[in-house]
């Protein structure tokens, strides 16, 4: 009955969603030679979080990663400091893009200290407290209200507002990317890119305050340099085809911004540039942009449709200012925050159904997590190639990739339980609980969140020393 009434109501709203369109309508930006806000220095050290995609799942695992994070000392010059105080970059990707958002706009400024003699400042310890908390809360059940408060149409584009109206009251206030940056420039956040896809075109959409010339890494060039000199020779006709591969594939994955499209992005509301990571159709979004004056249309939706880890962009954006052209930048290192759905988690059950068509009413998004695990197996062999080769990617002294995966966390008996969670939970019972959060924007289960917490300072811990390592040099 109650699948029927999902589907039923699915229906009704698709069908209004032609009928009533929200558009979002920025300036138009016309001096390309201008970057809309002004480039920032580079560090030596470039350190990234790639923050996945998993709604409130991924965003509180993102929160708990943060704060154990935050407890590690590093030596930086004579004195200890905080992992979170080296990071210069964060890319993510819906429920992660919420925690980025939170993360970014409400953390206490640069002048305010996070490591205390032991543990962290009462300051941090009190935001990481709000933080993980607030990535909890019943998000669905908020914007299903703001949608009925407004007297909106339901379809799926004006629940992707209601959305943004329940973060920005809740968290964001109001701020802009214009915001954003000024806290960027005072070194108050690191650099934020939140990743969508294009559905005009599929391309990844980085919505970010970084100039598009940051994401222009020309890597045909080099490629085809590498090539030649291990001695491969082309024809006229091979170079050609050669030539018109690799710049398809150059237009395919180097991410575009909306400066590229030509759009003036400063008034742009941090709560919807959450919500257009997030959208997942046909239920939430797309987000629809249009540049003042023009009549082009661009829907933009759930950048987990093409990379629901974050890391292409921020790798795109690491191996640009790791090249040589760019003496600032030295090392770099990415760390993971993966709390993707783990694919092979429905398969026993859909096994043992011999109703095939059941998968899309149990599992809509199977059907993109079939195209995820083959993008990211590609993406595998793809970087171990390279690397193997010595072609485009630095070296591990200079670029190493540390994968944080909530379901990795290895538990003990012997481990406290969680005062939220039933007293006699087994290893194997905490194993498939992790396994089995849904992927909503809401914990259903007190339990969930408390677990999720427990489990990101598990992998950090057990990452610890490499990331020391890898930050102090040695």
């Amino acid at each position: 009955m109650m699948k029927g009434m999902t589907l039923l109501s699915l229906g009704f709203m698709l069908a209004l969603a032609g009928c009533f369109a929200k558009i979002q309508q920025l300036p138009a930006h016309t001096d390309r030679a201008t970057p809309v806000f002004a480039p920032l220095p580079d560090q030596d050290l470039l350190v990234g979080l790639a923050l996945s995609g998993g709604g409130s799942r991924a965003a509180t695992f993102a929160a708990g990663a943060i704060e154990a994070l935050a407890e590690i000392r590093v030596k930086d010059g004579g004195r200890e400091r905080s992992v979170i105080e080296k990071i210069t970059h964060i890319s993510s990707v819906s429920g992660g893009s919420l925690a980025t958002g939170y993360y970014a706009v409400k953390k206490p400024g640069k002048s305010e200290a996070v490591l205390a003699e032991q543990g962290l400042t009462p300051a941090y310890r009190q935001f990481f407290a709000a933080f993980k908390d607030d990535m909890q809360k019943n998000f669905q059940l908020r914007a299903i209200r703001r949608l009925l408060l407004k007297f909106r149409v339901a379809n799926p584009t004006k629940f992707a507002h209601s959305f943004a109206d329940v973060w920005d009251a809740d968290f964001f206030s109001g701020i802009t990317l214009n915001g954003l940056y000024e806290r960027e420039r005072h070194g108050d956040a690191p650099r934020i890119i939140f990743n969508g896809t294009i559905y005009n075109t599929g391309r990844r959409l980085a919505l970010t305050t970084l100039p598009p010339s940051d994401f222009a890494y020309d890597f045909t060039g080099e490629l085809r340099a590498k090539l030649v000199a291990k001695g491969l020779q082309f024809t006229p006709e091979g170079r050609a085809s050669y030539d018109r591969s690799l710049q398809r594939a150059k237009d395919q994955f180097l991410p575009q911004t909306f400066e590229d499209l030509g759009i003036d992005h400063r008034r742009l509301p941090i709560s919807l540039a959450v919500v257009t990571s997030a959208s997942f159709p046909p239920v939430v979004g797309p987000v629809t942009y249009q540049s003042a004056g023009a009549e082009r249309y661009t829907h933009v939706g759930d950048g987990g449709l093409f990379d629901n880890l974050g890391t292409e962009s921020l790798t795109t954006l690491f191996l640009n200012k790791l090249n040589p052209e760019h003496p600032a930048a030295r090392k770099g290192l990415i760390i993971v925050v993966d709390a993707s759905f783990p694919f092979d988690e429905g398969s026993a059950e859909l096994t043992g159904k011999e109703k095939g068509f059941e998968v899309f009413t149990d599992d809509p998004s199977r059907i993109v997590g079939i195209m995820e695990e083959r993008a990211n197996a590609y993406q595998a062999m793809l970087w171990h190639s390279l690397r193997a080769e010595g072609a485009l990617l630095p070296d591990y002294d200079h670029l190493k990739l540390i994968i944080l995966r909530h379901t990795e966390a290895e538990w003990t008996q012997d481990d406290p339980i969680p005062s939220s969670c039933p007293r006699n939970l087994t290893v194997d019972e905490i194993k498939r609980t992790m396994r089995q959060i849904p992927t909503l924007f809401k914990i259903e289960d007190p339990c969930h969140g408390a677990l999720l917490i427990a489990a990101a300072r598990k992998v950090v811990d057990k990452q610890r020393q490499r990331i020391i390592a890898f930050i102090e040099g040695r």
